[in-house]
């Protein structure tokens, strides 16, 4: 027989609000362990008591399957203490302290969330705030940690009771995701005019989609920010787009159901559509195809390359599904569609992104025919990310959405850091340890706005990271 042993264990990374707790809880189940874990301040901390060989199995499978927003940075392990005679194995309380994990960034829905989306007999049908463990904002919706409900601008949203039994059960994929609701007690769409006056619609989706069609520029609330979409294929709107967004040379992101559809109007290979399918679902810089500039009038005239992206919010994906008639089943998801949405950041004359209806009042107002949004806040402004295929790897243009604020381990830890960026398309870092935390794209700093979202990220970041840096290095 294997000798019991009592472990506590610590594990470091990006493992609060991507599932970590409940996939510790399944493994332990499986393996008959003892004990409990819980978030703290330094990651998530892990009691075990059991047959040795048992715990050297759960560790391991800690490090070889992790789930799939996890990333396990350092496990430590203390063999030290005697047995508890511990019973069965619970999910505690989280516990604060000086913070010493990572916030996760956001990620695009995940398949188990579309098949629901898209399933006439599931109770979220169509909601554009599905979400689990697994997809869904976190980084632009999270004030501080630890990653809890009442630290996200979703703490004003009481959970159903039917929601609040899938928040509580460990087996249930929505076990802790904090942006969890559905259209009983969640976030709602509202469509609004070019005025700001509320239009009376029982579908903002149908009633955005019907604009589209017309020829309009709407502004649709996102995970980040605001985007500006119209029909790419429609000269008209797009120039109109240009024009106000005062955007004479500069292109235009577009938006693609699927890979399939995108090779209409880009080359590209099996890296950078792996690229442009993954979670972080960034805009991917392609090569052209001889047509692209035909079926796309004045979306990136006179270069060889298109940003191209592929759906990564509910809402996104709504859209699709509404402006090809309401396909039934899944199917369509996968299968070739001319559609092509400009989806460019709703940021005029070089400000930052906006952010809240009262933002895109002041500052988007002449530009869109109409304003698709929503009450969820963004607390974090994050713009899309760009990447393009470069040799061997892909190269950033724009790191942003999907990666903020990942961190990127440095080979030796250090003192606390704020490295202050360039005047043009700025960016800050701070480091923690061995950890260098790289900002979101804030812009160019010949904008009072700009300057200001500088302060507010530093700030931010300070305080998320629970570091004060000694030394500032800059211009």
């Amino acid at each position: 027989m294997s000798s019991t042993v009592h472990a506590q264990v610590c594990v470091q990374g990006q493992v609060q609000g991507v599932g970590f707790r409940p996939f510790v809880y399944r493994l332990a189940q499986e393996l008959g362990l003892s004990g409990w874990v819980r978030n703290n301040s330094e990651g998530v901390e892990i009691v075990l008591e059991g047959a040795k060989l048992q715990v050297t199995e759960l560790l391991r499978r800690l490090q070889s399957e992790p789930p799939a927003l996890a990333r396990v940075e350092n496990i430590f392990l203390d063999l030290a203490q005697p047995s508890c005679g511990l019973r069965g194995f619970t999910i505690a309380a989280s516990q604060a302290g000086h913070v010493q994990t990572n916030v996760a960034p956001d990620a695009a829905i995940c398949p188990a969330c579309l098949v629901e989306l898209f399933d006439p007999q599931d109770r979220r049908y169509r909601y554009p705030f599905i979400n689990c463990i697994h997809c869904g904002p976190r980084y632009t919706l999270t004030a501080r940690l630890p990653y809890d409900r009442a630290h996200t601008s979703m703490a004003g949203f009481t959970q159903c009771p039917t929601c609040q039994v899938e928040y509580d059960r460990p087996a249930n994929r929505r076990f802790h995701a904090q942006p969890n609701a559905c259209p009983a007690c969640g976030p709602r769409l509202k469509l609004f005019d070019a005025l700001w006056q509320p239009l009376a619609t029982q579908d903002p989706i149908v009633a955005a989609v019907a604009r589209i069609k017309a020829g309009d520029v709407i502004a649709v609330k996102g995970l980040g920010g605001f985007h500006l979409v119209c029909d790419a294929r429609n000269p008209k709107p797009v120039a109109r787009l240009r024009g106000g967004k005062q955007r004479e040379e500069k292109p235009f992101a577009v938006m693609v159901l699927n890979v399939t559809s995108a090779r209409s109007v880009a080359q590209f290979s099996d890296d950078e559509a792996a690229l442009l399918q993954s979670i972080e679902r960034p805009v991917v810089l392609l090569r052209k195809t001889d047509q692209c500039d035909e079926t796309l009038p004045g979306i990136a005239p006179g270069l060889s390359r298109i940003g191209l992206m592929l759906p990564y919010a509910p809402l996104h994906y709504l859209l699709f599904h509404e402006l090809l008639g309401r396909p039934a089943g899944v199917a369509w998801l996968a299968e070739a569609t001319g559609l092509v949405l400009v989806m460019t950041s709703a940021n005029p004359g070089g400000e930052p992104l906006v952010k809240d209806d009262a933002e895109a009042q002041e500052y988007l107002s002449g530009l869109a025919d109409a304003f698709l949004t929503h009450n969820r806040g963004i607390l974090r402004r994050c713009d899309d990310s760009v990447m393009r295929w470069q040799g061997e790897a892909p190269m950033f243009v724009r790191r942003a959405r999907g990666f903020v604020p990942r961190c990127i381990t440095r080979p030796l830890a250090g003192p606390p850091l704020l490295a202050c960026g360039a005047w043009l398309k700025n960016t800050v870092c701070l480091t923690r340890g061995d950890g260098a935390f790289v900002s979101q794209h804030i812009g160019d700093l010949d904008h009072a706005g700009t300057r200001s979202m500088l302060g507010e990220t530093v700030k931010h970041l300070c305080s998320i990271l629970e570091v004060q840096p000694q030394a500032v290095a800059h211009d």
